[in-house]
């Protein structure tokens, strides 16, 4: 009984170890691309004003620099996924950012803080980059920061790269 005891004992704690390193191992992402920083002019912008947006990725790290001008109203934080990242294409990143507050106005529509009334809503949102022929064009979605996660505003944006 003894022996069959510290069997289930070394049996249990070998299984544990197993969970641990499964969960522990998928978190890491691997990323292959060399150095990257692209200035890009942003137009066509209904997320906010024409501005400046400079994206950059570290040598081999999966991790997206952000440096955008607030006028644009476009998220100030991001992150790529895994494999190989390609800013300039458009590949593999995208831009987001937590619990912001944009104002609605009745129709459903944005204003700026400083327009005036309406209802200011904490909103989480995230913009893709989308390659359409040789334009890159960013499609951002803000759903409710809140359990409901209702969408509530779409913009979107075209990217030039300098």
């Amino acid at each position: 009984m003894k022996v069959i005891l510290t069997n289930l004992a070394a049996t249990a704690a070998l299984a544990t170890t197993a969970v641990l390193l499964i969960a522990d191992s998928g978190g890491v992402k691997e990323c292959h691309q060399a150095a990257q920083e692209v200035t890009f002019d942003v137009g066509h912008n209904t997320c906010g004003e024409p501005g400046i947006l400079r994206v950059g990725t570290p040598d081999r790290e999966c991790r997206l620099d952000v440096e955008v001008e607030e006028r644009t109203g476009l998220p100030t934080m991001g992150d790529v996924y895994e494999g190989t990242v390609d800013i300039r294409q458009g590949n593999n990143w995208y831009l987001a950012d937590t619990n912001v507050l944009i104002t609605l106005q009745a129709d459903g529509g944005t204003r700026p803080d400083d327009a005036g009334s309406g209802t200011q809503v904490p909103v989480n949102r995230t913009c893709e980059v989308l390659r359409e022929s040789d334009i890159l064009r960013l499609k951002c979605i803000a759903r409710r920061a809140d359990l409901a996660n209702e969408q509530v505003h779409t913009c979107e944006a075209v990217l030039t790269p300098r």
